[in-house]
């Protein structure tokens, strides 16, 4: 099960990852293992992913994170498959293709589609807008109705 990284630690850990000159994405805790997820405008070198590695175990150690039996801290870029975690990708990343699982509202069930990301919407910057690839509808959805969305890679 993952588990939220508690608020208090989040600002100390957005502000090392900033100090290496990344963003961190994203931050979660599952089965023993504690995985940040960062950015970087010209890409995630492996100097970025050790540097905030060796800084972010000093801080987690400070703070005395995680269980008693230890933990796994796992420091990584996004990849090309790349996971968009808040409204700011889904703008950065409009024009893209993406695969995204939601809860469709008028089932309650969920559903997985590939299409392309025509961006959140002016109107309410909460909706994003994905043309369908099987449908060729647009398919407006809350992005707090997103489970994952990924950017498909196109080679």
């Amino acid at each position: 099960m993952e588990s939220a990284i508690d608020s208090n630690l989040m600002g100390p850990l957005e502000r090392l990852v900033a100090s290496h000159s990344c963003e961190l994405l994203d931050a979660s805790f599952r089965g023993g293992s504690l995985r940040l997820v960062i950015d970087h405008p010209d890409g995630v070198t492996h100097d970025h992913c050790a540097g905030v590695s060796r800084e972010a175990s000093v801080l987690l150690d400070a703070e005395d994170f995680g269980p008693a039996s230890g933990y796994v801290l796992e420091v990584s870029s996004p990849g090309l498959d790349r996971e968009l975690y808040a409204a700011r990708d889904y703008e950065r990343f409009r024009g893209h293709r993406v695969k995204v699982t939601f809860t469709d509202r008028a089932t309650g069930s969920r559903r997985t589609v590939r299409g392309l990301l025509e961006g959140p919407s002016a109107e309410n910057p909460a909706v994003a807008s994905i043309l369908e690839d099987d449908t060729g509808d647009t398919l407006p959805l809350t992005i707090d109705s997103i489970h994952k969305a990924r950017l498909l890679v196109e080679l």
